[in-house]
């Protein structure tokens, strides 16, 4: 029995900690975002113009939701922090209200500008001849109400993440996913059913809103339309826009430019089936690195408030080292199996041999980068704490443009696998650039 007291206090102690419980809850909503978006969609519409057509419609609501969501959840953290020990209780309550109206002013505007730009959009994306771009320009019309519901949402997450309630937050993969699972499964053999997904996947947003909102109400918030201050908007545009637009340069160079743009030429179901080994290694990267990034960035951000460099640096290097346990192993799994994960998730389809061999090699290069990419949230997220926006801006904009620059050299040689290596080599680079950001702010994570 002593010898398993040690074991039975380090299983409780990592029970009671809160990285473990948003990991399991961020495990389960990635896995269902995994099962819709990197197999049970290429299963019911196969590698074909169709399955193309749903993935770079989705991508592009996703990319403006991710650009805003990102942007501004680690920015406005340390903001609400900040604010909440500065202000009254009724001077913070007004205070993030009229954030989250203001918002969602700016996501119905981002959303009636899809509304109006879908046909070019579609037709700029998609290359191929073959691709309808009336059935994409559809889509993505489908998909582009989520953008108003992803804005409020990103206000209240990050209003609950200062509160440390991070367990309500997690769930934002799992609950779009999820309701989307189930349309899959019930209108499996329904004509037009990519309409039906774009439908469920816009509710699931929906329904998430409604989550937070009553989250934030049982903290105590209470809820009026409030007018933003010049004040607020100056704290906005201080914390929000250079990240903001950092995440805009790098979510469409990386996502849309490199991910769809300089793929979909290469053959028709290209960009589904390298959407299928991205979203596998996307999922895991976001399991470790965001969700130790999202867990540490409140405490650090305290410490950086009282500024407390030598504790901020301690909080870092924990989160460091937690990364690389976590994810050095997974990195080495993927390495060693990623050829029995490709035919686990796709052998017992209708895919080919080779696109199912694709789908693995593509794991592998993209798992090369696995580590690195944990750590960048993690490493982020110092920068955040003692905001430090300028040098977030210029660490994505410089590693957008030398992805896109990696990839489009590789791509002529090692066609679609040169863009998988092309995320791993970038991964690397940014990680030695985010410790040089770091260490000017004198801070280092190891």
């Amino acid at each position: 029995m002593s010898i398993l007291n040690p074991a039975i206090v380090m299983v409780k102690k990592l029970l009671q900690h809160k990285t473990f419980w948003v990991m399991v809850i961020t495990f389960a909503g990635m896995g269902l975002s995994l099962l819709v978006r990197a197999i049970l969609i290429p299963r019911r519409f196969g590698f074909t113009a169709t399955a193309d057509e749903l993935t770079a419609a989705l991508t592009v609501v996703l990319v403006v939701d991710t650009i805003v969501r990102e942007g501004a959840k680690f920015s406005l953290v340390p903001l609400f922090v900040t604010r909440e020990k500065e202000m009254t209780h009724t001077e913070y309550r007004r205070f993030t209200n009229s954030v989250l109206f203001f918002l969602i002013g700016v996501g119905f505007a981002v959303f009636v500008l899809i509304e109006l730009l879908a046909p070019w959009i579609a037709g700029g994306l998609l290359r191929k001849s073959t691709v309808n771009v009336q059935k994409g320009t559809t889509l993505l019309r489908l998909f582009a109400p989520l953008i108003i519901f992803g804005c409020g949402s990103t206000v209240l997450g990050a209003f609950l993440n200062s509160q440390q309630h991070f367990k309500t937050v997690a769930l934002r993969n799992a609950m779009p996913a999820g309701i989307t699972t189930l349309v899959f499964l019930l209108l499996w053999n329904t004509q037009n059913l990519e309409n039906w997904v774009a439908i469920a996947y816009t509710g699931g947003f929906i329904v998430y809103f409604g989550w937070l909102c009553i989250g934030t109400y049982r903290t105590g918030h209470r809820y009026e339309v409030t007018g933003i201050s010049l004040d607020t908007l100056r704290s906005l545009k201080d914390t929000v826009t250079l990240p903001t637009l950092g995440f805009a340069v790098r979510q469409i160079t990386n996502r849309l430019l490199v991910g769809v743009y300089l793929v979909s030429p290469l053959g028709e179901g290209i960009v589904t089936l390298y959407k299928s080994a991205f979203q596998i290694f996307s999922a895991l990267q976001t399991l470790i690195g965001i969700s130790i990034a999202t867990t540490g960035l409140p405490d650090m951000a305290t410490d950086d408030a009282v500024n407390d460099k030598q504790k901020l640096t301690q909080t870092l290097k924990l989160n460091v080292r937690t990364a690389i346990i976590i994810g050095f192993p997974v990195a080495l799994l993927l390495l060693i199996f990623h050829g029995k994960i490709s035919w686990f998730l796709y052998g017992r389809g209708d895919f080919d041999d080779v696109s199912i061999g694709l789908i693995g090699q593509l794991l592998f290069w993209l798992s090369t980068g696995m580590l690195f990419s944990c750590l960048i949230p993690v490493l982020n997220a110092g920068l955040y704490a003692q905001k430090a926006y300028r040098f977030v801006f210029a660490n994505m904009v410089t590693m957008a443009v030398l992805n896109f620059l990696i990839a489009y050299g590789l791509i002529q040689t090692w066609s679609i696998l040169g863009v998988a290596l092309s995320i791993s080599i970038t991964a690397l680079l940014a990680i030695g650039n985010l410790t040089y950001l770091l260490r000017r702010t004198r801070v280092s994570w190891f």
